[in-house]
């Protein structure tokens, strides 16, 4: 008897509009819900299929946090303090994308009576792929390897009275590293706001010696309130002297800045 081995390799994508292998994209990419306890809300997200074969796609809720260095942790729906998963539905469990067309999926909040007037929550809702016949015939065939994917819709609500937007540097250090060659510089951040505060990190370091200035490559951010994240920048390579360090964070629909400073022998 022929043993059949089956692999199905599952690729998350969630940062990203566009799914180039697959020519699949999704707009928007975020759904920001507002609206007063007891209140129903919709938005409409697109699926576009630029390839020349049909995509099908289950629906599925999960919970997620985002650690101190920016990496996601997916949950069960449910299971977050800040999860909004259950207050969300669609029309349909599983959607199909035809070839060289769109599908326009709309996503329902009914945010509970007993919502409170201040948290901001969030959960995500993927597309999962689903193997079609041809895949699986593949696979009946012998040895398959079917490559699907998974496309992530963030979604959060924020209370209509929560507008403080607002971000703190706690820290600004170098990495502890023996490689000398490869040294990081770590930024701790707080959102000490009340709303999602999407932002750039930028570093410049100036060699107090002779003034020459580094400007390091800006790192993006969002963050949800009361939470804390280290972005860390990498610095040239066998850097030597003495430098300031500044940090300099831009809030997106702020003309805040945040500016933090510090001395480093390298």
């Amino acid at each position: 008897m022929r043993k059949l081995i089956h692999l199905f390799i599952f690729l998350i994508l969630t940062g990203s509009s566009s799914i180039l292998a697959q020519s699949i994209s999704m707009s928007p990419t975020r759904l920001f819900f507002t609206g007063n306890p007891g209140e129903k809300v919709t938005q409409t997200v697109t699926l576009q299929n630029s390839s020349d074969k049909d995509y099908v796609f289950n629906l599925n809720y999960k919970d997620w946090v985002r650690e101190e260095d920016g990496n996601k942790v997916y949950l069960e729906a449910g299971s977050s303090k800040t999860s909004n998963a259950a207050w969300l539905s669609t029309l349909e469990n599983a959607v199909t994308v035809p070839a060289k067309s769109t599908k326009e999926i709309v996503v329902t909040m009914q945010i509970p009576a007993n919502a409170s007037k201040s948290t901001v929550t969030n959960s995500m809702l993927f597309f999962t792929q689903l193997p079609q016949q041809a895949d699986q015939a593949r696979i009946q065939n012998g040895i398959g390897i079917i490559t699907l994917f998974e496309v992530g819709l963030h979604i959060f609500y924020t209370p209509p009275g929560n507008q403080k937007k607002s971000l703190d540097i706690t820290n600004i250090s170098e990495v502890s590293n023996e490689n000398t060659a490869n040294r990081k510089v770590a930024v701790s951040i707080h959102n000490d706001g009340n709303t999602i505060n999407d932002a750039t990190v930028e570093f410049e370091l100036t060699n107090t010696d002779n003034g020459k200035e580094i400007k390091l490559p800006a790192i993006s951010i969002s963050m949800l309130p009361n939470t804390d994240q280290v972005v860390q920048f990498s610095l040239p390579e066998n850097i030597s002297g003495n430098f300031l360090g500044v940090a300099i964070i831009k809030m997106a629909g702020s003309n805040d800045l945040r500016v933090g400073e510090k001395n480093f022998k390298f």
